[in-house]
């Protein structure tokens, strides 16, 4: 049996949620939206607020809009005077890609807190299977219906065979606030998605030179730690696997033909390339230093799967749960920027 949605503006979760309301409503985010192809502004807004509120409180979006045509104090903290239906929320949110809703997600939560300028920032990458939870017991998913749907049996360590897809998340070390998402379908080994999660960070001015980006062992290759010093000119802290041998990595650690192309920057190139190999091989070398600051990313996971039910989503269209995969990582990144942005602070929140 579900709970009625009754508000009190002394309840915390509405507190938080009032203003996370207000960002998503302000002037900032209505020039975002419009500027992503959004004509009726006012029901995107609308339909964000109903679809934050049906995760937040682990519900559906029909029993949200049922909620709100029961309570008019509701409707006053929504700030509507008439309710649309629940058909007419999910036709509006069909309507768009879900690209459009990855745009709007970045641009919100980069003017919301936008990163620091000065001095080098630590990232983190890491992913998570989204499982859409076919009851595959009650009706068997052939391979030829789940290509139609442009899905497949997929596997991940941490969580078994699943049917859905994959979730890459890129966060800020500090702010813990997320400045990239990637959705694939089933489950493409990490090592094959290296360089395009580099380059959504390079393309939308992300990552600046001498940035530590951390990455688990799922991205350990030779040639990836070669991409981002030559390439992307930043440090790849690749946690190394039990084969790995340093005396390799040094040897393939070499200046890029590049560098000799241009004789006017080729000493500075050279240089850059030697100090970001130097930090490179210093954090190798203690590694294991930095298995707690990767532990965040890990938190901020939890936060998306335990406490605002990422874990399994009763969508049975990828579009569809894709969407609602960028939205519910959208309100976990509006939730960093209230405070709740330390381990302690984000553990607390996903068991609440």
């Amino acid at each position: 049996m579900k709970h009625c949605l009754n508000y009190s503006k002394e309840d915390p979760n509405y507190i938080l949620l009032e203003k996370i309301f207000k960002i998503i409503g302000s002037r900032k985010s209505r020039t975002i939206i419009a500027s992503k192809g959004v004509k009726n502004i006012n029901m995107m807004i609308l339909s964000i607020k109903i679809t934050f509120t049906a995760i937040f409180f682990n519900t559906t979006i029909e029993f949200v809009v049922s909620e709100l045509k029961r309570d008019k104090k509701l409707q006053k903290f929504f700030q509507i005077n008439e309710v649309p239906s629940a058909l007419q929320i999910s036709e509006f949110i069909s309507r768009f890609k879900p690209d459009t809703y990855v745009k709007i997600t970045n641009s919100i939560l980069m003017q919301t807190k936008p990163i620091k300028k000065r001095g080098n920032r630590t990232f983190i990458v890491d992913a998570t299977p989204v499982d859409l939870d076919y009851n595959t017991k009650r009706k068997h998913r052939s391979k030829k219906y789940l290509k139609k749907q442009n899905l497949k049996w997929s596997y991940a360590s941490s969580y078994g065979f699943y049917i859905g897809f994959k979730a890459t998340i890129v966060i800020e070390h500090e702010s813990a606030m997320p400045v990239a998402i990637l959705i694939h379908s089933g489950a493409p080994h990490d090592t094959k998605i290296f360089t395009e999660i580099m380059e959504n960070l390079r393309k939308r001015r992300i990552i600046r030179k001498k940035d530590t980006i951390i990455f688990d062992r799922g991205y350990y290759k030779y040639e990836n730690y070669q991409i981002g010093i030559s390439k992307y000119k930043i440090v790849p802290l690749i946690f190394p696997k039990e084969k790995f041998k340093l005396q390799k990595l040094k040897d393939k650690l070499t200046y890029p033909l590049r560098v000799f192309k241009d004789k006017k920057t080729e000493n500075k190139s050279k240089r850059l390339y030697k100090i970001l190999k130097r930090i490179l091989i210093q954090k190798i070398q203690n590694w294991k230093r930095y298995k707690p600051i990767r532990g965040k990313i890990e938190d901020f996971f939890k936060l998306c799967k335990s406490g605002l039910s990422l874990k399994k989503i009763h969508k049975y269209t990828p579009k569809s749960a894709e969407k609602t995969t960028i939205l519910t990582v959208l309100l976990a990144g509006l939730i960093t920027t209230q405070g709740y942005n330390t381990k302690t602070a984000l553990q607390k929140l996903s068991e609440t």
